[in-house]
Order: structure tokens, then sequence, then C-alpha cells
């Protein structure tokens, strides 16, 4: 249910394949952001078992209901996000240094195997199929980096070395700037900034289902994060739904799906800074290319939700 450790998980595979087949680097991050509000879809999102108690039922049958809106609004943004790249000739032709082939490459398929092993304990786990592998992402990608030791035999000096070395660069890179981007949001709460966006949301009744998804998403924009805005509409309006003629799964599906495209758009996303990081970009850059797709993908997702 984590963007950021989908991000992490995901990028590190996703966006060097996609650099190394000429991609520029900040559309090959802003195609793997687009897809982390899949997140909706998990029953360990926060948001659906919160909804779910609103309204008395199951959290399968929240996620029943929204899901073909988290798809349509999916489908949307990977075509428009597409079609983004072909329009600014993003598409091919954009060759980072350090990932161009050697002449007569081969592939090693056992050693093109290794980077995938942390994201099959991570599904299997997470999907419970297989039960043991139930873990975070730092354990998995620890495992991965244990089984490419053994099957690549390289020097465990060299492979540690390269480990701390990647650790610190995280922190340096990425993890002090998400430290930045949570000092600013601290700083919006303490101006009452989004408290009185919250109320300002909150006390307009004639345009609450309006609100119930622009509301969560400008917020999720601003601040990088959906839960503040949809967790205080949600508890606050969503069991009054049938007053505005909605039903609670409907109006709290719309409060979260408008948390999470407005986070998926924020360049001040802990997911989006580590996508930028692992792309060598800037965050403003995944913004940009994310605006446009994450703004159809409310308009279609929130189309489908109203129509239900």
């Amino acid at each position: 249910p984590s963007a950021a450790g989908t991000a992490a998980a995901a990028g590190a595979i996703f966006i060097p394949i996609m650099m190394g087949a000429g991609i520029h680097p900040a559309m090959a991050a802003a195609a793997v952001k687009c897809g982390t509000y899949g997140s909706m879809l998990n029953p360990g999102l926060a948001h659906n078992p919160f909804v779910a108690k609103i309204a008395g039922v199951g959290v399968m049958d929240v996620i029943a209901f929204h899901y073909k809106a988290n798809l349509a609004s999916l489908v949307i943004a990977a075509i428009t996000i597409t079609v983004i790249a072909y329009m600014t000739h993003e598409n091919k032709d954009h060759f980072a240094e350090g990932l161009e082939l050697e002449e007569n490459f081969k592939v090693n398929y056992l050693y093109a195997l290794m980077p995938i092993i942390p994201i099959a304990i991570l599904l299997l786990g997470a999907t419970k199929i297989v039960p043991m592998f139930k873990m975070g992402v730092a354990q998995a990608m620890i495992i991965g980096c244990i089984l490419a030791l053994a099957v690549t035999r390289t020097n465990p000096a060299e492979l540690t070395k390269s480990f701390f070395d990647g650790m610190g660069k995280a922190y340096a890179d990425i993890i002090g700037i998400i430290i930045s981007a949570g000092v600013f949001v601290a700083g919006m709460n303490a101006m009452g900034l989004v408290k009185a966006f919250t109320n300002a949301m909150l006390n307009n009744p004639a345009i609450v289902k309006i609100a119930a998804s622009v509301g969560p998403f400008l917020l999720g924009l601003i601040v990088g994060s959906g839960d503040a805005a949809t967790f205080a509409f949600n508890e606050a309006i969503t069991p009054h739904a049938a007053d505005f003629g909605m039903t609670p799964v409907q109006m709290g599906s719309m409060a979260t799906l408008g948390g999470t495209l407005g986070r998926t758009m924020s360049p001040i996303a802990g997911a989006t800074i580590i996508v930028a990081g692992i792309a060598g970009v800037n965050p403003m850059e995944i913004a940009k290319r994310n605006a446009l797709p994450m703004v159809l993908a409310m308009v279609v997702g929130m189309t489908v939700l109203v129509m239900q």
C-alpha cells in the first residue's frame, strides 16, 4: 500500500530499463510514478478499512465498488503519458551515461533474474501466496543482494562497499529531500493553512460533491500526501453522505481517489523524490509530466464513481 515502497522496488528496475531503451530519464520516472496510486486496490491501504467501517461493510466491498474507477483512471493516465512522450519526442534517442551496452554484449539470464527477486518476494508476501515472504522492502532488498552475491560470485567486500555507498547516496540525494518536504508540510500545518483549507472544504455543503474529489486532490498535490484531507473529509462528511444523495462508500471512494491522484502529481511526495533520485532528475520535471495525466485520470475516475 506504500507509494514510496512501490516506487523504490519497481523504480529500481523499470527506470534504468526505460532509460537504457532511450526514454528520457524524467519521462521514465514519471511513468513509474504514474502507477503508484494502484495502492487504492490494496486492502491494506488505511483508507479502505476506514471507509468500510463508516459504511458498515467489508473492506473488499469498498474495493469492489471503486476498482473500475481506479482501473479506468489508470488506463487514461497511461495513455496520456505515452502520448505526451511521443509528442515531446521523449520516447527514444535519449541515452543516459553509464547505461550503454558493451559491444557483443550477451544477456546472462540468471544475472538478469536477480533484480526481480525482491519484487517477487514482496508480491508473494503481500498477496499471501507465500505467507513467510511477508516483509518490508528493505528486508527483500537485502535478500536480493545476498542472492546476487551468491550467483555472480562478486567480491563480498566490493558488494558491501557498493551497498553502503548506495545507502549513503539515498540519504544524501533522496531522504534529505523527503525530510525537507516534511518540514515544509509541518510549517504549513503550524501556520494553520492545511486546517483552513480543510475547513473551507467541509463548511460548504453546496459543493460537497466537488469537494470530495477536488479538495483531497489539491491538498495531496500541495503537501505530498493525500491522507490528511482524505481522513478529515471521510471522518466529518462521509457518514452523512445520504444527505447529499450519495452512499458512504461512493463519497469515501471519491475522497480516497482524489487524495491518491493529488499525491501522485505532487513534486514533494516521497515516491516522486525516490524516482527522481533513481533517474537523476529534478522532482519538478516529473510533476510537470504527470500533471495532465493525473488531472484527466481524476476526471475519468470521478465520472465513473458518480455514475455508479
